[in-house]
């Protein structure tokens, strides 16, 4: 978008100022009459060119002093002719003092200068030279009408001249440019047709007061003859003649590319450029000026935080322009979920916020937030197929859980990363126990440390079926913490926090030396083709001796390197792309398998699919929920396509139905692995299934 303030626009706006203080100059540095401007206690504030001539006195002579052409015997008349007539009185005939102490005959003109208030701050002394004869007089005279004339018909801004009764006298050029209008059809225009009512009041309120003798400045807005909305600042002079206001001058500048710039301004700062919803800024506001009515009405505020569940998938395989269209439709929908009076913001991303006033209880948040849920379920029309998407909430609530916007939007995230940790497509309300989780983390980590030189870590194993032969082909190994406290933990329990800590590099080089030697066991046993599935955190990845460690470890156990699944998640594969690159070449030097874990969920670019030596996809459980549903089935079918289509191999986690079983492998997925078939078992149960297997 091509700004409002590119450098073209800025010199054209120097140039019209320029121009005006060209204008300003003309008539007053080269008027034919001479004049200053003094206060209210008459020293010399202003003096032009014309004076300095006839009197003999330069500017700096004159400033600040009292008007030397009158003298002294003289003074004291002038000041109560002043008085008497209110600071506006003409005298022709007069004499007047030069510098060099000559006299003139001048025909002389005070007019007062007023404030926006019409208070009186400063007069104007006009004075000519009438010693000529008349028809120099004249023709001085011709001049300055000709210059007012050019002032008037030049001028950049549009410029009216109205009478007493307001009807329009008189336009310049640039007032037929601004307003397509000649004088004529300006003229018989009902002036209601050019100002909306409240402008048209603003107008002829500023036409009563400059009548009475006070300058006035707005701004407004008028329809040009061809329909356009004009933004205009207006200033409207008294026209005086003999001390008689008989008219007023009208000058409008044109400032609607400026107001449309302001408009964008304050709309970029306050706004969602997608969505067109209150951006954090605004949304905050907004929570802060709700917090008082709920304090007047003894009621709570509701403040959601939400997530889309599933969103990068449409972003990483439709790509952005279709994630876009999701979040505008998601927008629409949480608009539509909500009332007038609720708030709905975009945070960024697929993260929403929205205020809800006027809450009793908090009972009264969960049917809101589960109508929210219900809404962003239904399908969302791409390419012609239905994507399915469902979303997390947190919520926090005023005064309960904060006082201030920052504090409650802070808390309600707080509640929906817990959502989220506890397996999404929920709604969970802030407690205060969610910050003691902080202590619980540190306490976590400590005892980690300790849990490594005890040898607390235990892995349970999950088989991999080939449906076609009903055989274990593999299975994935899966770390447990069996804590003398607190008993057998899961890896959500403690993996995130020996990933933030660094522990994740000793825990994993152990879980890959257990699962290397129970799997060697294995084959020890007669099950030879055996595979054993390790998950791989992307900080181990980033380890420089990874491989060789991977390669000790393997060693060591004498398992053959075939036998070793790796299994990474989309979001390593796009970290650090060069040098993960080389990790996982080297690591299939080594005969190592590489396996796409949560397939789908990722980011956005399939590129690395082509690049990156992989073997195996593992397509995510979210996409066999509704298995029978024709969109999901077309996305299983298109994974498919996509993985055969590379040489690769796939696998479905995850399956729980029978249902799942007998349509997966319609769509070309024949490897499995779920509750269906079995939940992750210690080693020594894996016997009796790997034997049934055999049979």
């Amino acid at each position: 978008m091509t700004s409002f303030f590119s450098t073209e626009r800025m010199n054209k706006l120097e140039q019209d100022l320029h121009y005006a203080q060209e204008i300003v100059e003309a008539l007053t540095g080269h008027s034919a009459v001479a004049f200053v401007v003094c206060d209210l206690n008459h020293r010399v504030q202003y003096s032009n060119e014309r004076f300095h001539k006839t009197f003999g006195w330069n500017a700096p002579e004159l400033f600040g002093q009292s008007l030397p052409t009158i003298p002294v015997e003289v003074r004291q008349s002038f000041q109560e002719l002043l008085h008497v007539n209110h600071w506006e009185f003409q005298t022709t005939g007069a004499r007047r003092l030069c510098k060099d102490e000559s006299t003139l005959t001048v025909q002389e003109s005070v007019m007062p200068l007023r404030d926006l208030e019409g208070t009186v701050t400063a007069y104007a002394y006009v004075v000519s030279d009438i010693t000529d004869n008349s028809n120099d007089v004249e023709r001085k005279l011709m001049e300055s009408r000709q210059r007012l004339q050019s002032l008037f018909d030049n001028n950049p801004d549009a410029v009216i001249s109205l009478d007493m009764s307001g009807k329009l006298t008189g336009m310049n050029p640039a007032t037929y440019r601004l307003s397509g209008y000649t004088l004529e059809e300006l003229g018989r225009l009902p002036v209601e047709q050019l100002f909306a009512p409240q402008d048209l009041h603003q107008f002829r309120q500023g036409f009563e007061r400059t009548m009475s003798g006070r300058p006035q400045n707005f701004e407004t807005m008028i329809s040009s003859k061809n329909g356009a909305k004009l933004a205009l600042h207006v200033t409207l002079v008294p026209i005086s003649y003999d001390g008689t206001i008989n008219g007023v001058y009208g000058i409008a500048k044109n400032i609607t590319e400026r107001k449309q710039a302001e408009d964008l301004i304050q709309y970029m700062a306050y706004y969602d450029a997608l969505t067109d919803l209150p951006n954090r800024r605004l949304f905050e506001r907004k929570v802060m000026l709700h917090l008082n009515e709920a304090d007047e009405g003894q009621t709570k505020i509701a403040i959601l935080y939400l997530d889309l569940d599933g969103f990068k998938f449409i972003n990483d395989s439709l790509g952005h322009s279709f994630g876009d269209l999701v979040l505008k439709e998601v927008a629409a929908r949480l608009k539509s979920s909500t009332r007038e009076i609720d708030t709905v913001g975009r945070m960024g991303g697929d993260e929403f916020t929205i205020c809800i006033p006027h809450v009793r209880t908090t009972e009264d948040v969960q049917p809101i937030a589960e109508r929210i849920l219900h809404e962003l379920r239904q399908p969302f029309q791409l390419q012609g197929q239905d994507f399915y998407l469902s979303a997390s909430i947190g919520v926090a609530l005023y005064p309960d859980h904060g006082s201030q916007a920052e504090m409650l939007m802070h808390h309600a995230d707080t509640a929906l990363y817990k959502v989220k940790e506890y397996g999404k497509n929920h709604v969970k309300i802030y407690s205060q126990s969610m910050n003691e989780e902080a202590i619980r983390r540190q306490q976590l980590e400590s005892e980690l440390h300790k849990a490594l030189k005890r040898d607390e870590f235990i892995l349970h194993y999950q088989p991999q079926i080939d449906v076609q032969t009903d055989k274990i082909i593999g299975l994935e190994a899966l770390v447990r913490w069996d804590h003398p406290f607190r008993g057998l933990m899961y890896p959500g329990d403690f993996i995130t926090i020996a990933e933030e800590t660094g522990l994740i590099v000793p825990i994993g080089k152990k879980v890959l030396e257990m699962a290397c030697r129970q799997c060697k066991t294995w084959h020890d046993q007669g099950f030879t083709n055996l595979r054993v599935a390790v998950n791989l955190s992307q900080i181990q990845l980033r380890q420089d001796d990874f491989v060789d460690t991977v390669d000790r470890i393997l060693r060591a156990a004498g398992l053959p390197p075939t036998a070793l699944e790796l299994e990474i998640t989309e979001s390593i594969a796009m970290h650090n792309t060069e040098f993960v690159l080389k990790q996982l070449h080297n690591l299939v030097a080594l005969g190592v398998q590489i396996s796409i874990d949560d397939f789908g969920t990722g980011f956005s670019s399939l590129s690395y699919l082509s690049k990156f030596p992989i073997h195996r996809l593992k397509i995510d459980r979210s996409f066999i929920t509704n298995i029978a549903n024709r969109s999901e089935s077309a996305i299983i079918t298109s994974i498919v396509g996509l993985a055969h289509n590379l040489n690769l191999s796939v696998i479905v986690e995850g399956v729980e139905t029978q249902l799942q079983r007998e349509v997966l492998p319609k769509l070309g997925c024949t490897e499995m692995q779920g509750y269906l078939f079995s939940k992750p078992v210690p080693p020594e149960v894996c016997i009796p299934l790997l034997k049934k297997s055999t049979i």
